[in-house]
């Protein structure tokens, strides 16, 4: 069964965040959790177009609830995710190299501004699953 394609305007971020910020998007449906950086997006429409999923990182929710569970406990980042501070500051998220297969290729860079808006939302809990509308539900 193919997976629906969302759009632009079924990710979330953080509320922290302007609506004319760029920011970490968060997308989750029953199957999966996509992040992407709404900087790759067209900017003359992108609510309604679909996110090309080779922009987005795919991780079960297994793997998201672990991601948020060591943001929110103060600890490394450790699994299928991978946030690296780069040395121009920015924080890039890649999947571990034993999950591209799944979690797939993207290399997402976010500002300060941006990357701490997306762990305040975390710690918030902004981005549990009941807190989306789930276009496949």
């Amino acid at each position: 069964m193919a997976l629906p394609t969302p759009t632009a305007h079924h990710f979330r971020k953080a509320a922290a965040s302007s609506p004319q910020q760029a920011c970490v998007m968060v997308y989750r449906d029953n199957h999966r959790t996509l992040i992407w950086d709404d900087k790759l997006g067209d900017p003359l429409d992108t609510a309604a177009q679909p996110v090309p999923l080779d922009e987005c990182l795919s991780l079960d929710h297994r793997q998201f609830e672990g991601l948020q569970q060591a943001i929110r406990a103060g600890r490394p980042v450790r699994g299928a995710l991978i946030i690296d501070r780069r040395p121009d500051g920015l924080y890039e998220f890649s999947a571990a190299p034993e999950c591209r297969a799944s979690a797939g290729t993207a290399r997402l860079a976010f500002d300060h501004l941006e990357y701490t808006a997306f762990v305040h939302a975390v710690r918030h809990r902004e981005f549990e699953r009941s807190a989306f509308f789930s276009p496949t539900a």
